[in-house]
C-alpha cells in the first residue's frame, strides 16, 4: 500500500498539533541524554579521576543499542500501542539517569549502556516515522519538525548540561535529564489521550496484536529483497559518516590541532545544531512537493561542497568563513532524514517505519566507521585535513546513489 492509496483515520488539526507536540518533547528528551557520553566522561575524569577505559563499555553499549533497539521498540509500538511503549521507555530513561548518580563504575556502566540505551534506541527518528505516519496523510513536515526536535535535543541543550555540570557537579546534568523527562511524562499523562490527540483512534487504526518478534525479522527480510531498500539505506549510511561520524568526534579535536579553543568549536557545533531546525523543517515540507530523490541529491552536494571548504578556512581564526560554514553545514546536516522517511513510506507503505528503523542501522554503522576512519587518519598523520576531502567524496557519491532509478519494481 502506497503512501497516497493509504486512507488515515479522521483527526482534527488540532489533534494532530498536540500529537506533534508530544512526540516532539519526546524525541527532545531522549535526544538530551544522546550527546551526554563526552561531557559525563570528561566530568569523570576531572572530579572522580576515573579513566576513559572506565566508561568505555557503557558508552559502546548505548551506542549499540541506539541503533539496534529502533526496529523492536517500532514493533512493541504496534503490537500494544505507541502511548505504552513511549511510557516505559521514558520512564527506562529515567530510572538509568538516576542509577547513574550512584558512584560506581560498574553500575555506571550498565545502566548508561543498558538502561538508557534502551530508552533512547526506542525514541529515536524511528519512532517520529511512525508517529508521523499514524497521525498524517503527508508525512513531510511533521517529520521534519520531529527531527528538527531530536537537533534541539542533542545540540541546544547540551550547553546547558554543561554549564549544570561546571557550577555544580558531574551529577547536575544527569538531574536536569531527570527532570525533563517527569515533565514530558507529565504532559503525556496529560495531553496524549483521545479527546486532545486521538491517541484510541489512532491505536484502533494501526495496532496490530498478533505480530510477533519473529515478524521483525520477516520484515526484515523482505525488505533486503527490495533493491530499493538497499539503495537508500547505502546512501543513508553515508549520510551518517558525513554528520554524525564525522562532527561528533572529528570537528573539535581537528579544530583544536588548527589552534582553534573548545569553546569555540563547541560555538560553531551550536551554530550548526540551531541551523538544523530550519534546514529540517524546511526539507521536510520540500518532501511533500518535489522529487525526494532530487532533493536528497541536492542536500549531498551542497554539505559535501561545505565539507571541501572546510580544510581550507579551518586553519583561520574563527571569523565569518567558519561562521558561514557552520550555518551551511548545519542546514544540510540532517536535512536528508525527512525525504528519507517519506520515501519508505511511498516504497514500503505501512512498513515504512519499520524499512527505516533497519536504514537507520546504516545510518548509524556510517558513522561508526567514519569516526574510526578519522581517529585513525589523524594518528597516522597528525591531522585531519584528508579526512574532510574523503567525507566531500562521499557525500557526491551518495547524490549520484540516491538518483539510481528503480521504478519498474514493485513495491511491498
Amino acid at each position: 500500500m502506497s503512501e497516497v492509496d493509504r486512507v488515515a483515520p479522521v483527526i482534527s488539526q488540532k489533534q494532530q498539533f498536540n500529537a506533534v507536540f508530544v512526540a516532539a518533547l519526546c524525541v527532545i528528551t531522549a535526544g538530551s541524554y544522546a550527546t551526554l557520553s563526552g561531557l559525563l566522561t570528561s566530568q569523570l575524569i576531572e572530579e572522580l579521576g576515573w579513566t576513559t577505559l572506565n566508561t568505555t563499555f557503557g558508552i559502546t553499549i548505548n551506542m549499540i543499542l541506539y541503533g539496534a533497539t529502533a526496529p523492536f521498540a517500532i514493533h512493541l509500538m504496534e503490537k500494544y500501542g505507541i502511548k505504552k511503549i513511549v511510557i516505559l521507555s521514558l520512564l527506562t530513561l529515567f530510572i538509568g539517569a538516576l542509577v547513574c548518580t550512584i558512584n560506581s563504575k560498574i553500575i555506571f556502566n550498565l545502566a548508561w549502556g543498558i538502561l538508557v540505551g534502551l530508552g533512547c534506541g526506542s525514541l529515536t527518528m524511528s519512532f517520529g516515522a511512525l508517529f508521523a505516519r499514524s497521525w498524517f496523510k503527508k508525512t513531510g513536515l511533521p517529520t521534519g519538525i520531529l527531527t528538527a526536535s531530536s537537533v534541539t535535543g542533542q545540540f541546544v541543550l547540551l550547553p546547558v548540561w554543561a554549564k549544570l555540570a561546571n557550577d555544580f557537579s558531574w551529577r547536575a546534568p544527569l538531574i536536569g535529564c531527570i527532570a525533563l523527562t517527569l515533565v514530558t511524562l507529565l504532559i503525556i499523562y496529560f495531553i496524549l489521550n483521545e479527546k486532545m490527540s486521538a491517541i484510541k483512534t489512532v491505536t484502533a487504526y494501526n495496532i496490530k496484536p498478533d505480530s510477533t518478534f519473529a515478524d521483525v525479522f520477516i520484515d526484515l527480510k523482505k525488505f533486503m529483497k527490495n533493491k530499493k531498500f538497499w539503495v537508500i539505506a547505502l546512501a543513508f549510511g553515508m549520510c551518517g559518516a558525513t554528520t554524525n561520524g564525522l562532527m561528533w568526534s572529528s570537528f573539535t579535536p581537528a579544530a583544536s590541532l588548527e589552534g582553534i579553543s573548545v569553546a569555540d568549536s563547541s560555538y560553531l557545533l551550536l551554530i550548526i545544531g540551531l541551523l538544523n531546525i530550519p534546514g529540517t523543517i524546511g526539507a521536510g515540507w520540500l518532501s511533500d512537493k518535489i522529487n525526494k530523490q532530487q532533493l536528497l541529491s541536492v542536500i549531498f552536494i551542497l554539505r559535501g561542497a561545505s565539507l571541501i571548504w572546510l580544510p581550507f578556512i579551518l586553519s583561520q581564526p574563527v571569523g565569518w568563513e567558519l561562521i558561514v560554514f557552520a550555518v551551511v553545514f548545519g542546514v544540510f546536516d540532517v536535512a536528508t532524514v525527512p525525504p528519507v522517511i517519506n520515501l519508505c513510506n511511498q516504497i514500503f507503505g505501512d512498513r515504512g517505519p519499520s524499512a527505516f528503523s533497519w536504514i537507520n542501522v546504516a545510518h548509524q554503522i556510517g558513522a561508526g566507521l567514519v569516526a574510526f576512519l578519522g581517529g585513525l587518519i589523524a594518528f597516522m598523520t597528525e591531522s585531519y585535513f584528508t579526512l574532510w576531502f574523503i567525507a566531500g567524496g562521499i557525500c557526491f557519491t551518495a547524490a549520484i546513489i540516491v538518483l539510481t532509478p528503480y521504478h519498474s519494481e514493485k513495491t511491498i
